[in-house]
């Protein structure tokens, strides 16, 4: 047997010398073990493969019939692969050994001179004899190896090129069976991703639905502090974090614009996936509300409440979008490629719109992209329409409580703080109430209450109870273990059938020596001295029954005198009980928080209050509170 290579045979490889044609396969078949994609596979066999057979050129065609890919050919090492068409019907100067091979899987070859020049008049320049088998794989035709010889081939050619051909598709055949893992891979860890941020945006959005802030109504000689600067507040920072979450998983940037109860637009939140950049999306967002505003190409899906996906931002569609040039332009400094515009919003109401795009580098979004964007649109339109309701509903409920604690009155020698503080988990009006009224003799009387239940109800009894303790205490000017045990007479009297806790004390004038203190209580929590020097201290007290419990409990006064510089502190159980943390434990914190406070706070009701509220009840808190200071001057 004549070997295909040694350096007499004519049209051979001018390397030719090296070991016999099955040694050279198993080289071969070692070379193609290291490829890792198509094309390294498709130049091993160009390049050593082909050797092997003696042939002095060829070609390699990847794809089979019925395909809706084009197949790709290459006829030399290192040379672009040209795209052709397999269902198409052979040109006019004759179809190729290796498209023949593919389409009908079988080999095919010809092996003179005249054959080649009658049968493939395309390659009868290349040689003297061609042969192409079909690259085939479980049945599966990926497509077809071409040899062509410039001399009549050797005997054992045939044989080598389908073994030959049969390595290759092995090779393929891997290659795509580790590509596809790779893709699935890939596609696992992109939906992990996804769900990922599902999950964030859910964790984020709760936080705006579930408290929307919180406010502390103080009186003083500002005016009422509004909560709804803290709840805005509060939003915008999850809808902040909310185009962060989303980038890079969803796009290259992201702005989100909101819709406030009046219908206007205001910035949300704006994410770069390079936070030097962040700035510009924030300040494309504050152009576009301020009135240099988007066309139809970006209005209209917030109007109809349908995404809209731009595969392609254009100049055209780019100057639908943003009439306005000097917006345009900062859009376009971005480097917009896609675009999806979701609307935000639920139950026929828009509440915002989320904008993301992607960059020329990234290209499109995914279908799996966008599917994943309309739910996060979806759950934060739904998230934002519920913490919109929320706040509604809370500055409604605050508004009714705060029309029950009207502002003390302003007192010679005594300087008095107030705060009530609703509870960060619920928007119902409480049961808590403080006062501060002089009677007709010109003493001062203060009084802290609890009504049980948090709900309208008790807010309701609540409203009552204070009004007729406050009239009770104003009219008959008596001491406060009078005024408890009128006001329970006429609990039962009137049918306020409620039970509440009460604590209601009577400061008379001494003079230099500062004020006594004369208190009557119904179950409260005690009142708490911090004397001048700075120990806090709990004076000898009694707890009588609570009010509404049996009408004629006997009530018993209790007195103590406070000095100049002593403050005296009254507070409902907000500020000393929780989950974690019994009345008497909350007690201990109160007074052990008083005795630490320096001098200048002790000198002021108002940080006084503040610093206590801070300490013994930090946010969120799980029930109201009501605290009153009153230093001695």
């Amino acid at each position: 047997m004549t070997p295909p290579y040694g350096p007499d045979r004519p049209g051979g490889p001018a390397d030719a010398a090296g070991p016999p044609p099955s040694w050279a396969l198993l080289d071969v078949a070692t070379a193609l073990v290291g490829a890792t994609t198509r094309a390294e596979v498709v130049q091993r066999v160009l390049r050593a493969g082909l050797r092997t057979t003696g042939a002095t050129g060829g070609a390699v065609l990847l794809g089979g019939p019925g395909e809706e890919a084009p197949a790709l050919r290459w006829s030399a090492p290192g040379a672009a692969p040209e795209t052709l068409d397999l269902g198409a019907a052979p040109p006019p100067d004759g179809d190729l050994p290796e498209c023949a091979s593919a389409r009908t899987g079988r080999v095919v070859a010809a092996v003179t001179a005249a054959e080649v020049a009658r049968r493939f008049p395309r390659v009868a320049a290349e040689g003297a004899a061609v042969a192409a088998v079909p690259l085939r794989v479980r049945g599966a035709v990926l497509g077809a190896l071409r040899a062509t010889w410039t001399a009549p081939p050797p005997d054992e050619a045939a044989v080598l090129l389908e073994a030959l051909g049969a390595l290759a598709a092995q090779a393929l055949a891997r290659v795509a069976a580790d590509e596809q893992r790779d893709r699935a891979l890939a596609d696992v860890e992109d939906a992990r991703a996804r769900l990922g941020v599902l999950s964030e945006v859910g964790r984020v959005l709760a936080a705006a639905t579930s408290t929307g802030g919180e406010g502390t109504t103080a009186w003083a000689d500002a005016p009422l502090a509004d909560s709804e600067v803290l709840e805005t507040a509060a939003v915008d920072r999850s809808v902040g974090e909310l185009a962060r979450l989303v980038v890079p998983a969803l796009a290259d940037w992201c702005l989100v614009l909101l819709v406030d109860e009046h219908g206007r637009w205001r910035e949300g939140g704006a994410a770069h996936r390079d936070p030097a950049r962040s700035g510009e999306v924030a300040a494309l967002g504050r152009a576009t509300v301020r009135g240099r505003g988007v066309g139809a190409a970006l209005s209209d899906p917030v109007r109809s409440r349908r995404p809209l996906v731009v595969e392609r931002m254009t100049e055209e569609v780019l100057r639908a979008a943003l009439p306005d040039a000097a917006t345009a332009a900062a859009f376009r400094a971005l480097e917009p490629h896609g675009t999806v515009v979701l609307p935000l919003g639920v139950r026929g109401r828009t509440v915002g719109s989320m904008l993301l795009v992607t960059t020329g580098e990234r290209g499109a979004h995914t279908a799996a992209e966008v599917e994943t964007a309309t739910e996060v649109a979806r759950r934060a339109g739904a998230a934002l329409d519920a913490a919109a309701l929320f706040r509604a509903q809370k500055r409604l409920a605050e508004g009714l409580q705060r029309s029950m604690l009207t502002p003390p009155p302003r007192l010679e020698r005594l300087e008095v703080a107030v705060r009530y503080e609703p509870s960060a988990r619920r928007v119902e009006v409480g049961g808590d109430w403080y006062d501060v009224l002089v009677q007709p003799t010109g003493s001062p009387v203060v009084v802290i209450g609890d009504v049980m239940g948090h709900d309208v109800e008790a807010a309701a009894a609540m409203g009552q109870l204070r009004s007729l303790l406050r009239g009770i205490a104003y009219t008959t000017d008596e001491p406060p273990d009078a005024v408890l045990a009128r006001t329970d007479a006429a609990m039962a009297g009137l049918g306020l059938a409620t039970t509440a806790t009460a604590l209601v004390g009577r400061l008379d004038d001494l003079g230099p020596r500062g004020w006594r203190l004369v208190w009557s209580n119904a179950g409260h929590p005690p009142p708490v001295v911090l004397r001048a020097g700075g120990r806090a201290e709990v004076p000898a007290t009694t707890h009588d029954l609570l009010l509404g419990v049996r009408p004629t409990t006997q009530r018993n006064p209790v007195s103590t005198v406070l000095a100049p510089g002593d403050v005296l502190v009254l507070c409902t159980d907000g500020l000393l009980e929780r989950r974690d943390q019994g009345l008497d434990v909350g007690q201990a914190r109160l007074l052990e928080t008083l005795s630490g406070l320096p001098a200048d706070v002790r000198g002021s009701a108002q940080r006084l209050c503040d610093v206590v509220l801070d300490a013994c009840a930090p946010g969120p808190r799980e029930d109201d509170v009501a605290l009153v200071a009153v230093r001695i001057l």
